[in-house]
């Protein structure tokens, strides 16, 4: 997944963006990513080992569409919703969910605001997180119509710690770390030069923006 998604940021000098509004706001960062695998409609390795067989992407035919965002002619594009859900998110939103200029990785295909962002404008690659083990778990306030995002901003969309109580984390430069809530979540620390340590983790200008929350 990493490969993947160093691959199409250098090839389009931007990261995959979370949506396309004008697709019925499918999700196509799944998709983005699997066009630079080359396993055709094989998703298998996009399901967390330690989730349940529902978290798999269930790949499906007869939407009428052509081919476009990764995915291929006929397909069902990803919404929130419906019987399957997935078990990694994407940082879209950063920190905190409606910022301008958005923080994250990209919310909305083409948007100038919540576009998908430049390679150059992420300031640390290596601090910054990108995908991690979504929420789906709904005995820990999950929501499994958005677990294909990840975010600071509520606890639904916190990372899932479900190997050993870490969540592994995709880094934006590509390296991956299992990594506790309190790695990840700004409200879970005390300490204020922490809070803001771990908070920057999620913006690509790399400032923590806390005074938010």
């Amino acid at each position: 997944m990493g490969i993947a998604m160093i691959a199409y940021t250098d090839d389009n000098d931007r990261y995959p963006v979370g949506i396309n509004r004008e697709a019925g706001a499918a999700w196509i960062w799944p998709s983005l990513l699997r066009s630079y695998v080359g396993t055709g409609d094989n998703v298998d390795w996009m399901k967390c080992p330690s989730a349940p067989p529902e978290a798999q992407w269930n790949v499906t035919y007869g939407s009428g569409l052509p081919a476009s965002d990764g995915y291929l002619a006929d397909e069902v594009r990803l919404r929130p919703g419906g019987a399957s859900f997935m078990s990694y998110g994407y940082n879209v939103w950063g920190g905190w969910a409606g910022k301008n200029p958005n923080t994250g990785l990209g919310v909305y295909k083409g948007d100038p605001i919540y576009g998908g962002a430049k390679a150059s404008s992420v300031r640390v690659p290596t601090d910054m997180i990108a995908i991690g083990d979504s929420n789906w778990d709904l005995d820990q306030k999950g929501d499994r119509d958005w677990s294909g995002f990840i975010g600071m901003y509520a606890e639904r969309q916190w990372p899932l710690e479900v190997h050993a109580k870490r969540a592994n984390i995709l880094f934006a430069d590509g390296h991956v770390a299992g990594l506790p809530r309190t790695e990840m979540i700004a409200q879970l620390v005390k300490d204020p030069s922490e809070k803001r340590r771990v908070a920057r983790r999620w913006n690509r200008d790399h400032e923590p923006h806390v005074t938010a929350n």
